[in-house]
């Protein structure tokens, strides 16, 4: 079963509108793979078994439908146009997308910041400067949803600890800034993170 061309254009419509309602660099993990590549390849990419590929574009082809329709009663079982999209982020195996439209943050392309190495307790560690403040990496995770990152990510906003989220085409990073007590306690890789936030 073949993906339209249309389904193709809309699929990237909608990711393009998604990722700049986040403030999401397009050249993020994950995301900037289906600005440059045949959306149905990747798809291919993510579901190996004919069968699950079958399914799985149907599934594509009839959201776009109902999200198309923007009628409140062609949508069922959907509740809203966002379940609609979250759905497809999903299928596209963008699940950290939805993850980040819960929290609201600003993600900086890592590009947009200056890297740099520096030794703390007798172990490299890597750094970036931005906006003139300097931050150091706590964690990185891929393209897959990652709950431990999203935890984290919600403990440092609730607490108001200075951070920043970046995204490159192989990484996202946490930085949290080098003036924070919490990045000392952080970047000790013998303990588990969230339980260093108290």
């Amino acid at each position: 079963m073949q993906l339209s061309p249309y389904t193709q254009y809309y699929v990237r419509k909608l990711l393009r509108r998604s990722v700049n309602c986040l403030n999401y660099p397009l050249t993020g993990i994950g995301i900037n793979s289906y600005f440059q590549n045949n959306v149905e390849q990747l798809l291919k990419r993510n579901y190996a078994k004919g069968h699950d590929l079958k399914v799985k574009v149907r599934e594509l082809e009839t959201l776009i439908q109902f999200h198309q329709s923007n009628d409140a009663n062609r949508i069922y079982p959907y509740e809203s146009l966002f379940e609609i999209e979250h759905q497809i982020l999903e299928i596209l195996g963008l699940k950290f997308l939805v993850l980040l439209s819960t929290l609201s943050l600003t993600t900086v392309p890592e590009t947009s910041a200056s890297l740099f190495h520096f030794v703390l307790a007798d172990q490299m560690h890597q750094g970036i400067r931005y906006c003139d403040d300097l931050y150091g990496l706590v964690r990185e995770f891929g393209a897959e949803q990652d709950f431990a990152a999203h935890h984290l990510l919600l403990k440092l906003r609730d607490q108001q600890i200075p951070f920043i989220l970046t995204a490159s085409d192989t990484r996202h990073g946490i930085w949290v800034s080098l003036r924070s007590p919490v990045y000392y306690k952080l970047c000790k890789p013998d303990q588990v993170l969230l339980e260093k936030i108290a």
